[in-house]
């Protein structure tokens, strides 16, 4: 869940809106995948790290 962190253990592909049994908040499943992605995203943004598109972290520069 992106709004409370929630995480299902299993969501078959044909559900395509969901309601989070933590916090009650109703999800279309693609919206709610891509908002938790440019989460991650920003968090290693945040961090300044350099991350290859193979998931790979590197650091650049001094700290």
């Amino acid at each position: 869940c992106s709004g409370c962190g929630h995480t299902l253990s299993s969501l078959p592909l044909s559900v395509m809106n969901w309601s989070c049994p933590e916090c009650g908040a109703d999800h279309d499943r693609d919206h709610n995948a891509a908002t938790n992605i440019k989460a991650a995203g920003l968090a290693v943004l945040a961090l300044g790290e350099n991350v290859s598109g193979m998931g790979s972290v590197s650091v650049s520069g001094s700290r």
